[in-house]
């Protein structure tokens, strides 16, 4: 039970923090003659350090995330390789040549196919049972 009031506790401690900040920061500037200015840089600095760590959070998060998955998609690669094959086969005389390309699509859609559940199962069994 401890634990779960913990991350409360940690939030009121941040809270109370950057309320002290704020208050402190509000003082300084009301001490100053060009307050005005100096408040709205200062609320742009918040900002702009706000959307900096948006910005490096989901980055990470996309680094992370891409290392996780294949970047090589065999079904994406299969699609122009029926074109080329359904083309070779529309001439007549390159017949053979586009219905060999075209297995080689269709064995394409099937290591895709194959890819992609055993990636769907794997990340299944890496997820934290709760």
């Amino acid at each position: 039970m401890a634990e779960s009031n913990k991350p409360d506790s940690d939030s009121q401690e941040n809270d109370e923090r950057v309320e002290q900040l704020a208050r402190e920061l509000a003082d300084r500037l009301r001490a100053m003659p060009n307050r005005q200015e100096l408040t709205d840089y200062a609320v742009s600095l918040l900002k702009e350090s706000n959307e900096d760590a948006g910005t490096s959070e989901q980055a990470a998060a996309m680094v992370e995330r891409a290392a996780r998955n294949d970047p090589f998609n065999p079904i994406a690669f299969a699609i122009p390789l029926f074109v080329i094959g359904a083309v070779l086969c529309a001439t007549g005389i390159l017949a053979g040549v586009g219905l060999g390309v075209i297995g080689i699509a269709l064995l394409m859609v099937l290591w895709g196919l194959i890819v992609a559940f055993f990636s769907r199962f794997r990340r299944g069994a890496d997820k934290p049972q709760s």
